[in-house]
């Protein structure tokens, strides 16, 4: 985020953006993409809707195509698509995606009734899209900056991204109008009972990480000052 007097950065070529995105994908802050998709997993890869489109493209590719060269082929990946609020114009978004990467694309309807990943210390369910019952891992994709109503991106693609209305995303509502550290608790508790393989995030300058969910989210939470 840049500051008062400070200078926005500089836009990034597509061509850079792809080079960034492949150095992230080959070495992952927190342990190679061999390591964590040691088996042909079914993944599922996670996205806003509203994200930009040519750079969510670029890193879908990118990834999809790093995750069938270390054993994980695009027959066994899919991606699914949602937000908060979920795009309207999600569904020409998933068709278009569709075409250009040549996996499943699915977009998540928040009123549909989805499946308890687990639930939350007091009691309260993580239920999630039905797309992800049968997923065995979960890859996060998309751009993330600090918001001082909570996470934005980041933690915030699975819970509330593709969480179900009348169950986590209600309470996720409840506590971000609490405030921002209850939200950001509420998504990273959220994450520990469906946990992200790889997130892989860019931020507003364009810097492209690659690592496990937990250590991402926290490093988004920590720059965005939270406890």
């Amino acid at each position: 985020m840049s500051g008062a007097g400070e200078a926005l950065p500089a836009p990034v070529g597509s061509e850079e953006f792809v080079l960034r995105i492949r150095a992230a994908l080959a070495s992952p802050a927190d342990g190679g993409l061999a390591t964590r998709f040691a088996a042909p997993l079914v993944t599922a890869l996670v996205a806003d809707a509203a994200e930009d489109p040519r750079r969510l493209s670029l890193v879908l590719r990118e990834t999809i195509g790093a995750l069938d060269r270390i054993g994980v082929p695009r027959g066994r990946q899919f991606v699914l698509l949602g937000g908060d609020p979920v795009a309207a114009d999600a569904g020409v978004r998933a068709q278009a995606l569709r075409a250009e990467l040549g996996v499943p694309v699915y977009v998540h309807a928040p009123e549909r009734t989805g499946f308890v990943a687990g639930r939350l210390a007091d009691g309260t369910p993580v239920e999630l899209d039905d797309e992800l019952r049968e997923a065995e891992a979960i890859v996060t994709v998309g751009s993330w900056s600090v918001d001082s109503g909570g996470p934005r991106g980041g933690a915030a693609l699975l819970c509330p991204g593709v969480a179900v209305a009348a169950t986590t995303r209600a309470a996720y509502a409840a506590a971000r109008a609490r405030g921002a550290a209850a939200a950001w608790a509420f998504a990273l508790a959220a994450e520990t009972q469906a946990p992200v393989n790889l997130s892989v995030a860019w931020d507003d300058a364009g810097r492209v990480v690659a690592a496990s969910g937990r250590t991402a989210f926290e490093a988004h939470a920590r720059v965005a000052g939270m406890p």
